[in-house]
């Protein structure tokens, strides 16, 4: 018969590390120890190469004033990119609905070209349109903001009849 010492010192060896074990298994986990960095490798093909430029250029005969920037943020799970667009430029009002409508195609043939399944679109040329698109592990969303007419700019030189100064903003947000 063992002493009852010897009993206890393996039963309390035994119970110390069944619970180091537990511990490790329940505690450890590979993704939840990876953190992700926002680089540009993790960008889709999608939002490094889109632009809306060449379609605004079309339309306001290179005489507009566009911007763009860029977000991103990493986390433990994933990093999320955004990107924004703005075009100011001045055009003739029978022109809104056209470039509208070119600005939504050129977006759908730009996600396609690079490669992304769209999953949704809606929208008219006087609301805006969304897409919901997947590219790889990538889940992204671009929303197009209806042409909005904008304050006078100070001009040298008043814009011809039926021409106004308009603003539109692209967004592009991924996962």
């Amino acid at each position: 018969m063992k002493s009852p010492r010897v009993l206890i010192a393996l039963s309390v060896l035994l119970l110390t590390v069944g619970w180091v074990i537990w511990d490790r298994v329940h505690t450890f986990s590979p993704t939840a120890e990876t953190t992700f960095s926002a680089t540009p490798e993790t960008e889709s093909a999608f939002l490094r190469n889109y632009t809306p430029t060449n379609v605004m250029n079309r339309f306001n005969e290179g005489q507009g004033v566009s911007g763009s920037g860029r977000t991103a943020a990493a986390g433990h799970d994933s990093v999320a990119h955004t990107a924004r667009f703005d075009g100011n430029f001045a055009l003739r009002s029978e022109k809104f609905m056209p470039v509208m409508d070119a600005l939504r195609d050129d977006v759908a043939t730009q996600l396609v070209g690079n490669g992304a399944r769209i999953l949704s679109q809606v929208g008219e040329a006087r609301a805006g349109f969304h897409f919901e698109y997947k590219l790889g592990k990538t889940v992204g969303s671009v929303t197009i903001t209806p042409l909005e007419l904008t304050p006078v700019l100070s001009r040298i030189e008043p814009l011809p009849n039926g021409v106004v100064d308009v603003h539109t903003s692209i967004e592009v947000a991924e996962k």
